[in-house]
């Protein structure tokens, strides 16, 4: 464990590279108008870039608590891309266990796939697959989510489960990959030396499997595999756009009577701009499906990015997520994600320990909602 006492508090961000990301800024502001965090604290990305503009040193705080939404680059003018800042940036400072949820568990075991561990994640789902062919499917994390957080009513090995079901629906038996952890969290951490040991070790298993499609149920996942790795021809599908392949080799069950609304993930919708195909499977099968009063590109982020920074600002936005979904579908609705982290966080603060909230909509990853209203054609 990193003694916290010898963790400098704060850095001077003197890299021109770094810098030079952030120089366009004419301070217009905009980027604190529309951050989720500055809507429950003072935060202030239009403050944090004057200040490194300016010379002046950045505390551990400006940078661990951006959630790298995306959001203020969005509707940036002069196309700052804040998110790659605080990434560069944060490879100069030192994170302590403090500056993680979850007693900073995930990002060790991060460290140790990247270091220490010879092979990849190993997963036992029950359905068809073939080690022969040629689409694959990575379940991402969710088994050690299911060994070390506490939630009593989720279980997260269900997704791939679901992804498996519906993949063996469409006529599909999926090369189930050994891979370790993506990188993602590593890579937003500025952790590069993990994340390149990582990606080197998922590159080489992935190309010597020989398939021509990657698909995964995780946003995240789906960004880091297909703008962070160099996979050539191989496809890289998010679950949604998967299904909506295959759509028609899919029959739904008449339940209508489902009132669904969707999350648009950060990594799945602004950084990837895939916006139709998680909507477009959702209204295929029939239920009823209300949109958030901000999606798409408006989307807030569900509040925790990296596994940095889980604290009562994380809970506020979650919060409010939930209290958007109520009013879309209200407390016998279902709020729909297409990310396995978006799934902790929201089902987490619904089974807060000491609520804070009346909420009782369900929440649901988009796999596991088809899964359940599809049938073989």
């Amino acid at each position: 464990m990193i003694n916290s006492d010898i963790i400098p508090t704060s850095v001077e961000i003197s890299d021109e590279g770094t810098l030079s990301i952030i120089k366009d800024c004419f301070q217009c502001g905009l980027c604190t108008s529309v951050c989720p965090l500055r809507k429950v604290s003072k935060y202030n990305p239009r403050g944090i870039i004057h200040s490194a503009l300016l010379g002046h040193s950045l505390n551990n705080d400006d940078l661990t608590i951006c959630l790298t939404c995306s959001q203020c680059f969005e509707g940036c003018p002069q196309e700052i891309d804040f998110p790659a800042f605080i990434r560069e940036s944060r490879a100069n400072i030192i994170l302590g266990e403090e500056n993680f949820a979850h007693h900073n568990i995930f990002n060790l075991l991060q460290i140790f796939m990247a270091q220490m561990t010879e092979s990849g994640m190993n997963f036992s789902f029950e359905g068809d697959s073939s080690s022969e062919s040629d689409i694959a499917y990575f379940p991402g994390c969710i088994d050690l989510f299911d060994r070390f957080l506490d939630l009593k009513t989720v279980k997260f090995h269900d997704i791939g489960q679901s992804a498996i079901n519906v993949i063996n629906k469409v006529g599909i038996k999926p090369n189930i990959l050994s891979l370790k952890c993506c990188g993602h969290d590593a890579y937003w951490t500025g952790d590069n030396d993990s994340f390149d040991k990582v990606r080197d070790y998922n590159t080489q298993v992935i190309k010597s499997a020989e398939i021509k499609t990657l698909i995964v149920s995780c946003a995240e996942c789906y960004y880091t595999f297909k703008q962070l790795y160099e996979l050539d021809s191989i496809k890289v599908q998010h679950i949604s756009q998967f299904i909506e392949e295959h759509q028609e080799k899919l029959e739904y069950k008449d339940d209508s009577s489902i009132n669904l609304t969707y999350h648009d993930p950060c990594r799945l919708g602004r950084f990837m701009r895939e916006y139709e195909s998680p909507r477009n499977v959702l209204k295929k099968s029939g239920t009823s499906m209300t949109e958030l009063l901000n999606n798409r590109e408006n989307t807030s982020c569900c509040g925790v990015s990296a596994w940095l920074r889980c604290d009562d600002q994380s809970r506020a936005i979650m919060l409010k997520k939930l209290e958007e979904a109520t009013q879309a579908v209200g407390n016998e609705g279902t709020l729909v994600v297409g990310c396995n982290k978006c799934y902790a966080h929201l089902n987490c603060v619904l089974e807060d320990k000491k609520p804070q909230h009346q909420y009782q909509l369900q929440v649901k990853e988009l796999g596991m909602i088809i899964d359940e209203l599809s049938v073989k054609k």
